[in-house]
């Protein structure tokens, strides 16, 4: 089992560390915050420690903090970590179904009962959450969120950046740009554009039909 250290605890972090326990593959040694967040796990001390922990030979690395809106911090976190030499496993909860045609980037963290379909392209550093269903022939660009019990329907494609709000649908065929944001509980029947949003169902982008 190797050792690994969470960057940032937010909230995103206790499903991510629990799913890390219960996969069995990476032994949590702490993690670094801007203080110590007393969630059962050692404080390590700020992001300053990290290159002393990669000295010391702990060699992976998973970015704890969420979405928050945008991935403005996550890329941050993961260009830093990059260049101080860390690799990013993918975590995959054991209650997650995944199908063995799946291709999977680095960094990525699928949630507890999440369906990941065939022949579907996750890509680096995305959150797939809780009960989000991925059907088949979908593509999730580079560090996009697709929120708990979301659904993408066949062939959708999803650019870089983005986020699918919880439980929101998005039917067969459409294509979601880069920078995106759909609302929660929307449903998109239409492609958005890049640097837009839509809410509603059916879903309005930018205020448009």
């Amino acid at each position: 089992m190797e050792d690994l250290v969470i960057v940032g605890f937010g909230g995103h972090a206790k499903s991510l560390a629990d799913s890390i326990g219960r996969e069995g593959k990476f032994r949590i040694i702490g993690y670094t915050d801007l203080q110590d967040r007393n969630c059962g796990y050692s404080y390590l001390g700020t992001d300053d420690v990290l290159p002393e922990i990669f000295n010391k030979g702990i060699k992976n690395a998973a970015i704890g903090i969420g979405f928050l809106g945008k991935s403005d911090q996550r890329e941050r976190l993961t260009g830093m970590l990059r260049d101080i030499g860390f690799s990013f496993p993918i975590i995959v909860d054991p209650s997650a179904v995944v199908a063995s045609s799946v291709k999977i980037g680095e960094g990525t963290f699928v949630g507890k009962q999440a369906v990941v379909n065939a022949d579907s392209r996750i890509g680096d550093f995305c959150i797939i959450n809780t009960g989000a269903i991925i059907e088949h022939d979908n593509i999730v660009g580079d560090y996009s969120h697709i929120a708990v019990g979301a659904v993408l329907c066949g062939e959708v494609q999803i650019g870089k950046r983005s986020l699918v709000g919880a439980g929101a649908t998005v039917i067969q065929g459409i294509c979601i740009g880069d920078d995106c944001v759909l609302g929660a509980g929307s449903v998109l029947l239409k492609d958005m554009p890049d640097h837009t949003s839509a809410y509603g169902i059916p879903a309005t982008i930018n205020g448009f039909n």
